[in-house]
């Protein structure tokens, strides 16, 4: 048997690409930003300057923070051939929920956090109980919770924000703003351990092979002996709470929780176009973490790059929708190219 050389199994798989991408769009962006090319700074700018000021990188990972920890459910749902579209609402509400108990009671946050987390894993049961005993769409079931989870935001408080301001919750409030050299959020890198976590568990272990199973081949999972159901119930569950955990992460950045931050910034549309850029395919059965961390990490500096290029914020918007279909184009025809290649197997 003939072994492919590591560089070629590097470009076929879609994250060796996007990793180039990632690299040369950073040193791209590095060097028109810092002034150096205009001759008003020094080389030595391209480091200090522009997008590598401290102030603007501690904003991209502070952007992604949430979008990382939505990514690790999100990917997992798609890759189990089902979808969530009702992740940045079930945030906030967790959020919301998450402000009222600290300051409407006298709980300390962990309790607060844990009591959070909990009612969170109920969101992911009632979609679940949606899609597994009513036979609802998963598409058209989390479109509808999205809007009742929304709906509940703004009936909780009036629809106005809730300010965190109990000495109870410095804790809490401490870790959304400590950082590593005054660059790296404790939050980022908090998601960047999750994503390895779930990785392995993807991976490594029975139950991601099933994830992977039942995502792209439902019959043959029910043959093996699998409960698509099951395996789907803990993809919903886990799929909230980890959006309410990256709610809680994006309170403890602001210090309040707001009933419409979170859905006017759309992380979880930006989470699923990364991760099927990032080689998650919609159709399941495919697709790692590692990809669409990358995807995600273009997607945002992208996105930096027209705003310190001071590009009109409506092309960012036109940007990320093309992408999006651009993925979606090239998500298609990789399925149809494996269905084909089953098929030629099984007539051989």
């Amino acid at each position: 048997m003939q072994k492919t050389s590591w560089y070629k199994r590097f470009l076929r798989d879609k994250s060796g690409p996007l990793l180039i991408l990632l690299i040369v769009l950073m040193l791209f962006t590095m060097v028109i930003s810092s002034g150096v090319t205009k001759g008003e700074k020094p080389f030595t700018a391209i480091f200090t300057d522009g997008f590598m000021a401290s102030g603007n990188l501690l904003g991209i990972f502070y952007n992604l923070v949430i979008q990382i920890v939505m990514m690790c459910g999100i990917a997992m749902i798609l890759i189990g051939g089902n979808i969530d579209l009702s992740v940045g609402a079930q945030a906030m509400l967790a959020a919301m929920i998450f402000a009222n108990l600290i300051v409407k009671t006298m709980l300390p946050w962990p309790v607060c956090l844990l009591i959070t987390l909990i009612i969170a894993a109920g969101f992911g049961l009632i979609n679940t109980i949606l899609i597994n005993l009513l036979h609802f769409p998963a598409f058209i079931a989390t479109i509808g919770m999205s809007s009742v989870y929304k709906g509940l935001c703004n009936v909780m408080n009036g629809g106005n924000n809730v300010q965190i301001l109990s000495t109870r919750a410095q804790g809490f409030l401490d870790l959304g703003k400590a950082s590593l050299f005054g660059r790296f959020p404790v939050i980022f890198l908090f998601a960047l351990v999750l994503v390895v976590v779930y990785q392995f568990v993807l991976s490594r272990t029975r139950f991601g092979r099933s994830v992977y199973m039942s995502g792209g081949n439902p019959p043959a999972a029910r043959l093996s002996g699998l409960n698509p159901n099951k395996i789907r119930m803990i993809l919903f569950v886990n799929n909230s709470v980890l959006a309410a955990i990256g709610g809680l992460l994006w309170t403890a950045q602001l210090t309040l929780a707001s009933p419409t931050a979170i859905a006017a910034s759309a992380p979880d549309m930006k989470v699923i176009s990364g991760s099927i850029l990032g080689g998650v395919s919609f159709m399941g059965g495919a697709g790692h973490l590692g990809g669409a961390l990358i995807a995600l990490f273009l997607l945002n500096i992208f996105n930096n790059m027209l705003r310190v290029l001071n590009v009109q914020d409506y092309w960012t918007t036109f940007a990320a929708g093309f992408l999006l279909v651009v993925a979606l184009i090239v998500d298609y025809i990789s399925a149809e190219r494996r269905r084909k290649a089953l098929l030629a197997e099984k007539n051989a």
